[in-house]
């Protein structure tokens, strides 16, 4: 197994060896992998009607609505998502560290200002193609975060700068379902599905929020998992969840335009065009039959990659946007 032989290279000891040198030897006491906090969370999810007792004692409710119990709903979910988050050690990876002879307790004190100096350098340096293959193997072996002098988030986003370089779309989805880590890799997942909606492929991109089981949280995430719910014959749901969101705070003036076009509440088309993200861009041409853009020197390269995928670049079609 090709793996297996790279393990063996003398190369891998030397790489390896500086990656995980940040871990405190000095330490002798066993890490307690199994200290968990086994408090249960306890919660109930209250059930939207406000009692009121008048002078005469006689009870009424409040005016309920499946919208307001809803909205709710959706606030105790993710409140108790949060919860159970804060008291569980996360193990987010792709590999068994037995399969490489690695030990899952591998990061757990590794010291966070080394490692963030030697992963500033590696991001600067195009290795080789084995050499790549071990600093995956390194990041995504399942094991435990470290926590001197770092973050979960900054350690986090390490492995999401590295597969954005690498622009390995496979492992990028592989390691965001089967982690069910969207919500922990924003930027992850919209460049991700933003790759995709630039060639095209919108159905690849819907299916990554079809496969994910967790309440999004990321704005721009939102937008966009609305917009396939749409574009997947599930407005009822796609209204849903757009309603709650917006008894939440959510706001953005144009994208509530184009989706009450495609909800089909609007009639009148609305030619305002958006260059801050491709979906935005999007969304612009989904919303107007007669869409048409002339792209200049400064327009982003993936509006440019769009175009040539929707085959919109007219003269412009022999530029290399690759």
């Amino acid at each position: 197994m090709k793996i297996l032989k790279l393990l063996n290279k003398i190369y891998f000891s030397i790489i390896f060896t500086i990656i995980l040198s940040v871990n405190s030897f000095a330490e002798d006491a066993p890490v307690d992998i199994w200290d968990l906090n086994k408090k249960s969370i306890e919660g109930e999810i209250s059930n939207n009607e406000i009692i009121k007792k008048k002078e005469n004692d006689k009870i009424e409710t409040t005016e309920s609505t499946i919208y307001k119990m809803q909205t709710n709903n959706q606030n105790d979910l993710i409140k108790l998502e949060q919860n159970i988050d804060s008291q569980i050690i996360k193990i987010i990876g792709l590999y068994d560290p037995e399969d490489y002879g690695l030990d899952i307790n591998m990061w757990s004190n590794s010291d966070g200002d080394q490692l963030k100096y030697i992963f500033s350098k590696l991001n600067k340096i195009d290795l080789s193609d084995d050499a790549n293959e071990i600093v995956q193997i390194a990041l995504f072996t399942n094991s435990y975060n470290p926590k001197k002098n770092i973050s979960e988030k900054e350690f986090l986003k390490f492995k999401s700068d590295w597969m954005i370089k690498n622009s390995n779309f496979e492992l990028i989805e592989e390691y965001l379902l089967k982690n069910q880590a969207i919500n922990s890799h924003p930027n992850l997942t919209k460049f991700i599905i933003d790759y995709y909606l630039s060639n095209a492929n919108l159905k690849k991109a819907c299916q990554l929020f079809e496969k994910n089981s967790k309440p999004l949280t990321n704005k721009y995430l939102v937008k966009f998992s609305i917009y396939c719910l749409i574009k997947n014959g599930k407005k009822d749901e796609a209204q849903i969840i757009f309603d709650l969101k917006k008894e939440l705070g959510f706001k953005d003036k144009y994208f509530e335009k184009k989706i009450n076009y495609l909800f089909g509440y609007e009639t009148k088309i609305d030619n305002s065009i958006s260059e801050k993200s491709i979906l935005d861009f999007h969304l612009a041409h989904q919303t107007n039959p007669e869409f048409t853009f002339d792209p200049k020197i400064t327009t982003d390269k993936i509006i440019w990659k769009y175009l040539s995928s929707f085959n919109l670049l007219g003269s412009f079609k022999n530029i290399d946007v690759a």
